[in-house]
C-alpha cells in the first residue's frame, strides 16, 4: 500500500523513487489484469457489432462516431479478425490512459499522487473493465485522460508562451479524439470553456491564442463526423439526441436513483463518494480564492479539472429526469476526478476511508474477474450480463449447417440474416468464412445495418436465405413474415445458447428457398421515431 506520510510534504529522493516504482508496478499490474480479463470472456454482441464496422470504415456510424471502428481496425490489422485482434486496441488504449493519469497525478501532486493515481486507476471497476471491452468508452477514456493531462500542462505554462500554445494544441487534438470516439466526449471542451468563462484566473487564458486554436483543432478533428452526418441527413446526431432526451415512462426519482446506483457500482460506493468529495473540494477551494490566483496557479488548474468532472454528472442527472441513463454514460467524469482524489491533500482523502475504498473496489473487481472466469454469483444465466457473450459459436455452427441444408437445393445464392443487429454481427464473426450477414430489423430499432446494403438490395429472385430468430411466438411470427418473400420456407434447427450448462437464450434457424419478392428494407422503412 502507498506510504501514509504527510501528503503535504515533498518526499525525500529515496521515497520519491519508491513512489515511482509503485506507480510502475500498478501500471504493469493493470496491463496484465486487462489482458487476463480480455482472455476470459468471449466477445459480447455489441463488440462484434463494432467489429463489423472495421470492414466498412467510414466517417461515422448510426450509433456512434468512428473512433471505436478505427481503434479496432488497427487491432485486427495486427492480430486478425479474432478476439485478440478486436480487443488489442482497447488494451493499448487502457495502457495509454493509465500512463496519462499517472503523469497528471505527478504534475498536480508529485510522485506520491502519481502512485495513488496508478493504484486508483487499477482498482476502479469502470477504469479496468471499461478499458477491456471493445466499446466506444475505451478510446474516449484514453482521449480524455490525455486531454486532462494536456489541459493541466497548458494551464501551468506561462500565458502566450510557445509551451502554452503547444499544450493547448495537444488539448484540442485530445478533445477532438474524445468526441470522435463518443459524442459525450464533447463535454470535455464544453467544460473547459465553462471553467475559463466563470473563473477569473482562467478567464485570463482567453486573451492568448492557445484556447482558440485548440477549439479550431478539435473542430477539424471532428469535421469528418459532421460531413458524414450531413450526407446521411444528420442521422447519428438525431439518434443520439432522441436516445438521451426523449420522454420515457417511469418515475424520475427512480431513474435518478438508478443513475446513482450505476455510479456506485462502476466506481465502488466508497471511492465514488471520495471522488465526488475531491471534485467538490477542488471547486470550492479554487473558487474561494479566485481573486487572488494567478493564471498558472495549481488551484486554478484543479478548479478546471473539477468543472470537467462536474459538468457531465450534472448533464446526465438532467437527462435521467426524462429518460433512463445507462450506467456507463457518465464515464467522462472519472479521469479528472480520479486524479483530483489522488492529488488531494485532505486528511479524509488519505485515511481509513481511502484505504477501505481501495480494498472494496479491489474486491468488487476480483469478483467480476472470477465471474468472468466461472459463474459464481447466484445469477440466472439469462440475467447475467457476462453470459450474453456465450453461445454464439453454437448458433453460428447451426446456421452454417443450415446453409448446406438440401432444402435449399435449387437456390442460386444462399444468404445469411438475423433479425437484430447484434446477432447479425455475432453470426458474421463466428461463421467460418465471416460472410456478409444482413440484419432484417423487423419490429426492431434502427441501426447501422440500415445504412448498408440490406437484403432487398442483394437478394435476387431465385436466391435462398438462412435466418435466425428468437425461439418464441413473436420470433416465429417474424420468421413467417419473411417466408412470404420466398416460394417456401421451414424451420431447420433450434439452438440453445448456453454458459456452463445454463441456458442464456434460445434461437431458431429458418431456411428459405427461391426468393420471389423482397420488400424494401433499411432506410426505406424509417420513420421519425427510432
Amino acid at each position: 500500500m502507498i506510504d501514509s506520510d504527510d501528503p503535504l510534504s515533498p518526499p525525500a529522493p529515496s521515497v520519491a523513487r519508491r513512489f515511482w516504482r509503485q506507480a510502475a508496478f500498478w501500471w504493469l499490474l493493470g496491463a496484465v489484469a486487462r489482458a487476463v480479463l480480455s482472455s476470459l470472456v468471449p466477445l459480447l454482441p455489441d463488440e462484434m457489432y463494432y467489429w463489423e464496422w472495421t470492414r466498412r470504415l467510414e466517417g461515422g456510424y448510426f450509433d456512434h462516431p468512428p473512433g471505436i471502428a478505427l481503434l479496432l481496425a488497427a487491432g485486427v490489422r495486427v492480430a486478425g479478425d479474432t478476439v485478440l485482434g478486436v480487443r488489442l486496441g482497447p488494451w493499448v488504449a487502457g495502457g495509454i490512459a493509465h500512463a496519462a493519469l499517472i503523469a497528471l497525478g505527478a504534475h498536480l501532486g508529485g510522485p506520491r499522487a502519481a502512485a495513488r493515481a496508478a493504484l486508483l486507476m487499477l482498482v476502479l471497476p469502470l477504469a479496468t473493465l471499461g478499458l477491456v471491452l471493445a466499446t466506444p468508452d475505451a478510446p474516449m477514456l484514453a482521449a480524455l485522460a490525455l486531454g486532462v493531462l494536456f489541459l493541466a500542462k497548458a494551464l501551468s505554462s506561462t500565458p502566450r508562451s510557445w509551451a502554452s500554445l503547444i499544450w493547448w494544441l495537444l488539448t484540442g487534438v485530445a478533445a477532438g479524439l474524445a468526441t470522435v470516439s463518443k459524442y459525450s466526449g464533447v463535454l470535455f471542451p464544453v467544460a473547459v470553456t465553462v471553467a475559463c468563462l466563470v473563473h477569473p484566473a482562467l478567464r485570463k487564458r482567453l486573451n492568448e491564442p492557445g484556447p482558440w486554436l485548440s477549439a479550431v483543432v478539435a473542430a477539424l478533428v471532428f469535421a469528418p463526423v459532421v460531413i458524414w452526418n450531413w450526407f446521411y441527413e444528420w442521422v447519428s446526431f438525431r439518434f443520439q439526441l432522441s436516445h438521451g432526451f426523449t420522454a420515457a415512462r417511469g418515475s424520475p426519482l427512480t431513474r435518478e436513483l438508478e443513475l446513482l446506483g450505476g455510479q456506485l457500482g462502476l466506481a465502488s460506493p466508497i471511492l465514488f463518494v471520495l471522488l465526488m468529495g475531491a471534485v467538490a473540494a477542488a471547486l470550492h477551494r479554487g473558487w474561494e480564492v479566485r481573486k487572488r490566483l494567478s493564471a498558472t496557479d495549481v488551484l486554478a488548474r484543479r478548479f478546471a479539472l473539477g468543472v470537467v468532472s462536474l459538468l457531465p454528472l450534472l448533464l446526465f442527472a438532467v437527462s435521467a429526469w426524462r429518460r433512463s441513463v445507462e450506467a456507463n454514460w457518465p464515464a467522462p467524469i472519472y479521469p479528472a476526478a480520479l486524479v483530483l482524489l489522488a492529488a488531494s491533500s485532505a486528511k479524509w482523502a488519505h485515511g481509513r476511508w481511502y484505504r477501505a475504498g481501495v480494498v472494496l473496489a479491489s474486491v468488487l473487481l476480483l469478483v467480476v474477474a472470477v465471474q468472468a472466469w466461472r459463474p459464481v454469483l447466484p445469477l440466472a444465466p439469462r440475467k447475467d450480463p457476462i453470459a450474453r457473450a456465450y453461445g454464439w459459436d453454437t448458433a453460428a455452427a447451426a446456421v452454417h449447417a443450415a446453409r448446406r441444408n438440401p432444402f435449399l437445393d435449387g437456390s442460386v445464392d444462399v444468404w445469411v440474416a438475423a433479425n437484430r443487429y447484434q446477432e447479425a454481427a455475432a453470426l458474421a464473426f463466428h461463421l467460418p468464412d465471416q460472410p456478409t450477414v444482413f440484419a432484417l430489423n423487423l419490429a426492431s430499432r434502427r441501426n447501422q445495418y440500415d445504412l448498408w446494403d440490406v437484403a432487398s438490395d442483394r437478394v435476387r429472385p431465385g436466391d435462398g436465405l438462412v435466418a435466425m430468430f428468437d425461439a418464441d411466438a413473436r420470433g416465429d411470427s417474424l420468421a413467417h413474415v419473411v417466408g412470404g418473400w420466398f416460394r417456401d420456407h421451414r424451420m431447420a434447427d433450434s439452438v440453445s445458447l448456453q454458459r456452463e450448462g445454463g441456458e442464456v437464450a434460445r434461437r431458431r434457424v429458418w431456411v428459405y428457398r427461391i426468393a420471389v419478392d423482397i420488400p424494401p428494407l433499411g432506410r426505406a422503412l424509417w420513420t421519425d421515431t427510432p
